[in-house]
């Protein structure tokens, strides 16, 4: 690893942009980035504020070695009361590395097409915090699937999930199961189907309960034995429901066709 490619692995490490990495030593935006690609080098003295700003020594900085790299930060994080880790992969697509691990007990950034660290955002990210398309994360973003505590998607599992699709303790979306359900199409305890609604207590334009049902177009309570009249119900939905939610209106007929 080059002179270049420390600087610019420490000095990201920390979070700091090249302008503010330059003002902190005297030097220009432009200085810095030609350093950081190896167009020019450091004179001594800045080699030496750059190992005590960035808390590592001179040798790691002049030594075309990475040797002793995760030893060094480990140790300096034992010595700050944290631990700290990171990983990048020199392969990038669209300007991204591969890979990007980043984690630790203060707070880090992974940026990649797989990113995994305390704050992860890629095509594939996980952490503590997540954006990307596939997100796992306690809290997340995610453009086609998330899954966590408190996320948002395109396809959301979590405590709390918002999505197209939805599922958990509270979803809402347009087809969503759980606790509270709230949505087009709504499946759970309590159920608040704009469409249809199946649930304990279902509420909607067309609602089946298991102990409540109030429904503006149809309602049904299930009978002591379970059953119900669900071509009553499978017609107030092809008649009523949308063409535009034909998918999620077949999910629904397919849910009480199983369940007749």
């Amino acid at each position: 690893m080059t002179l270049g490619e420390k600087i610019y692995r420490l000095r990201t490490e920390q979070g700091m942009s090249q302008e503010n990495f330059g003002d902190m030593l005297g030097v220009s935006r432009q200085s810095v980035s030609k350093w950081e690609t190896d167009q020019s080098v450091p004179e001594l003295d800045k080699v030496v504020a750059i190992s005590e700003m960035l808390g590592v020594s001179t040798d790691y900085l002049l030594k075309e070695s990475v040797e002793g790299y995760q030893e060094q930060r480990m140790a300096q994080g034992r010595q700050q009361g944290s631990f700290h880790y990171e990983y990048k992969s020199k392969k990038t697509f669209m300007g991204m590395p591969l890979v990007h691990v980043n984690i630790g007990l203060r707070p880090v950034r992974a940026k990649g097409v797989i990113a995994i660290g305390n704050a992860a955002q890629g095509m594939i990210a996980i952490g503590i915090v997540g954006l990307g398309i596939i997100t796992l994360a306690p809290v997340g973003v995610g453009l086609l699937f998330a899954l966590g505590a408190c996320v948002v998607g395109g396809i959301a599992f979590g405590s709390l999930a918002v999505g197209v699709i939805a599922g958990g303790a509270i979803s809402v979306g347009i087809f969503t199961m759980g606790a509270l359900a709230v949505g087009q199409f709504s499946f759970g305890a309590l159920a608040v189907g704009q469409q249809v609604a199946i649930g304990d207590s279902a509420h909607g334009n067309i609602a089946l309960g298991f102990s409540e049902a109030v429904g503006s177009i149809y309602e049904e309570v299930q009978a002591a034995d379970g059953s119900f009249d669900h071509q009553a119900m499978i017609a107030a939905i092809d008649a009523n429901v949308p063409d535009c939610f034909h998918i999620f209106a077949n999910w629904m007929k397919a849910i009480i066709r199983a369940m007749a």
